[in-house]
């Protein structure tokens, strides 16, 4: 009997135990997938904070630049029209001699010209990738830089600065292009190179060509561009200090306009300058 009551007790005991390690191993299984699930809940969010902030960044990126771009534009089109309004309202309440009326008129045509010459410039540019879908057509890009070279001199006469296209071998430079997107971007970077020079300096406008591309180059003896600021001229409204410090100085917008249609023909931009020592304009494009 007592043996019995032993084995028993011994078998009771097995059975606690078993039940102690069991709930043990299922208490520590449940904290195993509490701390799993917690891990994969922390993961999941950090990850969809870092996948959202990556998507939204492009975004966000966007509308500062938007933002800044029309903050920049109101204050283009404001100065111009503050001039108009300022002017308007002298001539009104003091009156004037015929000789003052003449200079007014003469101030708000200028002003006018470079409110039409801006709002341009903003439309081209909110064509954006459109640019790109232009007709493009085979023609002679040495062609165009002449006849822009001719139609600029009145311009460069007038601004005290000789200039020339060189093209010594008469050669024809052929390319697949858009004419009038290729006219505004000599006229451009020609204005440019007549506005940033100095008093009786020069301009050169010449073509060279490869197998495969044909090289425009537009070189100044103007101030100069501080290496630190050339990454930057490119962007919309951005004026280097030397155009600041110029008057007679435009919107900001040439080059970046230059950009966008160079990228339009699958060409290339380099600019190479140093203060006192005139720029160098390259602008590359494939060979038709």
């Amino acid at each position: 009997m007592d043996n019995l009551e032993y084995q028993g007790g011994a078998g009771e005991n097995d059975a606690s135990m078993e039940a102690q390690i069991v709930e043990r191993a299922q208490s520590r299984l449940e904290a195993t997938l509490l701390i799993v699930d917690g891990l994969i809940l922390v993961l999941t969010g950090g990850l969809s904070y870092y996948v959202a902030g990556k998507t939204l960044r492009p975004v966000e990126d966007a509308y500062a630049a938007q933002k800044k771009f029309v903050a920049d534009a109101a204050h283009e089109l404001r100065t111009p029209l503050t001039v108009l309004r300022t002017g308007a309202e002298t001539v009104l309440s003091e009156g004037g001699s015929k000789a003052e009326y003449e200079k007014y008129i003469r101030d708000s045509l200028e002003e006018s010209e470079f409110l039409t010459g801006l709002v341009n410039d903003l439309l081209f540019l909110a064509r954006g990738r459109d640019l790109g879908k232009a007709e493009q057509v085979k023609l002679d890009f040495g062609l165009i830089a002449r006849q822009q070279t001719e139609f600029m001199t009145p311009y460069a006469r007038m601004k005290k600065v000789r200039l020339s296209y060189v093209n010594g071998d008469n050669a024809n430079y052929f390319i697949k292009g858009n004419p009038d997107q290729l006219k505004r971007l000599l006229n451009n970077l020609i204005k440019n190179a007549i506005d940033y020079n100095r008093e009786n300096g020069e301009v050169d406008i010449s073509l060279s060509s490869g197998i495969k591309q044909t090289v425009l180059r537009v070189a100044d003896t103007g101030g100069g561009i501080d290496s630190t600021e050339i990454p930057n001229i490119y962007k919309r409204f951005y004026k280097s200090d030397a155009a600041r410090a110029r008057a007679g100085g435009g919107s900001g917008l040439g080059l970046s306009i230059v950009r966008e249609i160079v990228e339009a023909h699958k060409g290339k931009i380099d600019i190479k300058s140093k203060p006192e020592a005139g720029t160098e304009v390259f602008v590359s494009f494939p060979a038709a």
